[in-house]
C-alpha cells in the first residue's frame, strides 16, 4: 500500500555557485512511493517532488537566462533505515526542459526526482531525504543542504507477496501449424457417345418403259422424229431402195439380150 505524505515544509540552506552566500529557502517538499506494495527482491520506485515556496523573496531564482532547449538538471540523495534494506544513501535525479524562456532572477524549474530501492525482506523502511544540486546544461547553479531536522521523510512498508518488479521473459512456443483440408477439383472425363445403330431398308424400283412419243419443237430443234415441215425419213429410203431394184432388174434385163444376140 502506497505511503500517504502531505507536502510540507522544509528549510534548504541554498548556495549559488560559484562563490554565491547561502540562503534559507523553505521548499515544499513531499517523498512519495508506488501505489503497489513493495516485496521483497523487488524495485520500488521512490519520488522526490520538490515545490518553490510561494513568496516571492525566497523562492529559488535563475542566475542567467534559461532558453526551452535548456536543460535543467536535479540530483539528489534519499537514505533509507531499516532491517529491510541496507543503510545506504541512494542517488537519484531528473531532467526538465522548459516550455518557455525563463529571464534572469525569475524562479527556476525544479524537476521530480525518482529513486530506486530494493528491500530485501519484510518490514518497515524510513526513508529521509538529503541534499540536492541544480544544474543548467551541465553547470550547478545551487548547492542546497538540509538543515539539523534533515530533509522529508516517509515510511515504506514491505509485505509478503509477489514482487513488484516486472521482469522480461522471453517464450518460444512451438505451435503444429493447421491444415486447411483441400477439396479435390474433379479432372472431366471425356466421353465418347455409344453411336446409335442405323436400320438399312432396301426398295427395289422396277421402271416399265413408256410409249416415247416424238414430237419437234415448236423452235424447231434438230431432234427427234422428223420435223412437220418436211418428209419423213423413211421416205428416202424406200424410194432408194426401190431404185435400187429397179436398176437391178434393169440390169439383168440388159444383159439377158446381149447372151440372145450371140
Amino acid at each position: 500500500m502506497a505511503a500517504l505524505a502531505t507536502p510540507v515544509d522544509v528549510v534548504y540552506s541554498c548556495t549559488a555557485q560559484p562563490g554565491g552566500v547561502p540562503s534559507n529557502i523553505p521548499f515544499q517538499m513531499e517523498l512519495k512511493t508506488p501505489y503497489v506494495q513493495p516485496t521483497p527482491s523487488g524495485t520500488v520506485t521512490l519520488t522526490w517532488e520538490v515545490h518553490q515556496p510561494t513568496a516571492t523573496p525566497s523562492q529559488l531564482v535563475a542566475t542567467a537566462a534559461i532558453t526551452p532547449s535548456s536543460a535543467v538538471v536535479a540530483e539528489g540523495t534519499v537514505t533509507p533505515s531499516g532491517s529491510p534494506v541496507p543503510s545506504t544513501a541512494v542517488t537519484g535525479g531528473a531532467t526538465a526542459s522548459p516550455y518557455a524562456t525563463i529571464s534572469p532572477n525569475s524562479p527556476m524549474p525544479l524537476p521530480t526526482m525518482t529513486f530506486l530501492v530494493r528491500p530485501t525482506a519484510t518490514g518497515t523502511v524510513a526513508v529521509k531525504g538529503g541534499g540536492f544540486s541544480l544544474k543548467v546544461n551541465g553547470t550547478v547553479w545551487y548547492n542546497c543542504l538540509p538543515g539539523p531536522s534533515g530533509g522529508p521523510s516517509m515510511n515504506l512498508v514491505v509485505g509478503t507477496g509477489t514482487p513488484t518488479s516486472t521482469s522480461t521473459s522471453t517464450s518460444t512456443s512451438t505451435s503444429t501449424p493447421s491444415t486447411t483440408p483441400t477439396t479435390p477439383t474433379p479432372t472431366p472425363t471425356k466421353t465418347t457417345p455409344t453411336p446409335k445403330k442405323t436400320r438399312t431398308s432396301y426398295v427395289t424400283v422396277v421402271e416399265t418403259p413408256t410409249k416415247r412419243s416424238s414430237k419437234t419443237p415448236k423452235a424447231g430443234a434438230n431432234t427427234g422424229a422428223g420435223g412437220e415441215m418436211g418428209p419423213d425419213g423413211r421416205m428416202f429410203v424406200l424410194v432408194g431402195s426401190a431404185l435400187i431394184l429397179a436398176a437391178g432388174v434393169g440390169g439383168l434385163a440388159m444383159r439377158r439380150r446381149g447372151v440372145n444376140r450371140s
